[in-house]
């Protein structure tokens, strides 16, 4: 009779707390914790961080600098000598050709070479702040989806923990129902019992190792005190699930995408940073095409001198000596040369064009395919809430009520609890992914801030 009564208990306290489980909310959005960091925290802090937009910064300062002094022609050659001094004596007034020179040469560079050159070193400037904006870009999308990985590990973790005092219950439940041989409990029913929580721990130890990567991932982005804030938000159980809205797509995009409008789509790709970039790198190719037609000109130069003359033995006077010419490169040899070096340039620059090419193509696929992982997760997610989760629950209750009546298995309790227990963590998993492919997508949005409805995160 005692054992009937404890078990009497048990099974009560059992069918409250899968009462109070199942009224929680299902999914990535069930607490009201307050969070110490945020995403969007994190992402600014990489960015702040990064020291390869340093470098990019410090290439950008140094090309701008060389490019304020390529216009410059170059500097006169100072030339000094003493010319005709007779061996015999060495004299400075014995022969009349002896004397002191000073000649001075400049040079001209070939055409606008000088121009060219100056245009050419800033375009390649202008590269940069596009550049750190795809870097930017990048980083939003890399930071977020490893602190994304962290918070589905952590909902996951949250939600094992929760499920796991119900599964001691059952085991408690089995073990009495067993000792005191009522109903129709056996000890495979124990063991199995026994079994289910030792693999609900290890699952927890998994998730726990996954938490673990993300934040070591999630950690070589962000300085030392960063890192302690996320250890907190995380580690001490500090963390809110989130609680954002996905970014929505604006009802321009959705159509482009719908339609896989081709023209569309890659119109609205031309303001890329990425693209931006390499549009830049092609104007710079071009400008060392027009440098190597330069080579085409004949590079003039002016040289003086002027020639001192000591007087005579006798000391009458000698008239000193001026001179000045002009120097022109005579191509004997033909264009082969330049020719072959203006066709490596054209050559080059249609690279870079088909580089461009190349990565819009890329972009306007991965663009596509996005999209059509966002519809359907969005499929899969109504279909959790509107069937799998509800009916998931139903099974559940159905199952215990059964047990709890001595009109049913414990293996139907058991299964049926891990059936639910497991479409909560896929809806958990869909949820998150989701929210990553958005993050991806918007990438490819860079530029268009006006069409993509981003919200605070």
């Amino acid at each position: 009779m005692q054992h009937t009564y404890k078990l009497y208990h048990l099974r009560l306290s059992l069918r409250l707390i899968v009462m109070l489980s199942s009224i929680l909310p299902f999914g990535i959005f069930a607490s009201t914790t307050v969070v110490s960091i945020t995403m969007h925290d994190a992402v600014k802090i990489a960015i702040q961080h990064d020291p390869w937009l340093i470098g990019n910064q410090l290439q950008e300062r140094a090309l701008r600098t060389a490019s304020q002094g390529a216009n410059n022609l170059p500097d006169p050659v100072l030339s000094v000598g003493l010319l005709n001094l007779p061996s015999d004596g060495f004299a400075f007034d014995q022969e009349p050709m002896t004397q002191i020179k000073v000649a001075l040469a400049q040079s001209f560079p070939r055409g606008d070479s000088l121009a060219i050159k100056q245009k050419q070193l800033s375009l390649q400037a202008d590269q940069h702040p596009y550049q750190r904006e795809d870097r930017k870009a990048k980083i939003k999308v890399t930071v977020s989806q490893l602190w994304l990985d962290a918070i589905k590990a952590d909902q996951i973790i949250r939600l094992i923990e929760r499920d796991r005092v119900l599964f001691e219950q059952l085991v408690d439940i089995v073990k009495a129902s067993y000792a005191s041989a009522q109903g129709n409990t056996r000890q495979q029913d124990v063991i199995r019992a026994q079994l289910e929580l030792a693999r609900l721990d290890d699952r927890l130890a998994a998730v726990n190792s996954q938490r673990d990567v993300a934040l070591t991932d999630l950690f070589e982005w962000l300085p030392a005190s960063a890192q302690q804030a996320v250890s907190a938000t995380f580690l001490e159980s500090i963390l809110a699930p989130p609680s954002f809205s996905l970014p929505e797509l604006s009802a321009d995009i959705k159509v482009l995408l719908q339609r896989k409008d081709n023209t569309g789509l890659s119109q609205l790709l031309t303001q890329h940073p990425a693209l931006l970039a390499i549009e830049q790198s092609a104007k710079a190719g071009n400008t060392a095409v027009n440098l190597a037609k330069q080579k085409y000109k004949p590079q003039w130069g002016v040289n003086a001198s002027y020639g001192y003359r000591d007087d005579d033995q006798f000391g009458q006077s000698r008239a000193d000596f001026f001179s000045i010419g002009i120097t022109v490169d005579v191509p004997i040899f033909g264009y082969a040369k330049q020719d072959s070096e203006v066709a490596a340039s054209r050559l080059m620059a249609d690279v870079i064009e088909t580089d461009k090419r190349l990565l819009q193509q890329r972009m306007f696929a991965k663009m596509l395919s996005l999209y059509q992982q966002v519809v359907r997760f969005s499929q899969r997610e109504e279909g959790f809430f509107g069937a799998i989760l509800p009916q998931a629950q139903e099974q559940a209750n159905a199952s215990l009520s059964a047990y709890t009546s001595d009109d049913g298995e414990f293996s139907e309790v058991m299964r049926a609890r891990i059936t639910q227990l497991t479409a909560q963590i896929d809806l958990i998993d869909i949820q998150i992914e989701k929210f990553k492919i958005r993050m991806q997508l918007g990438y490819f949005l860079e530029g268009h801030t006006h069409l993509y409805n981003k919200r605070e995160y």
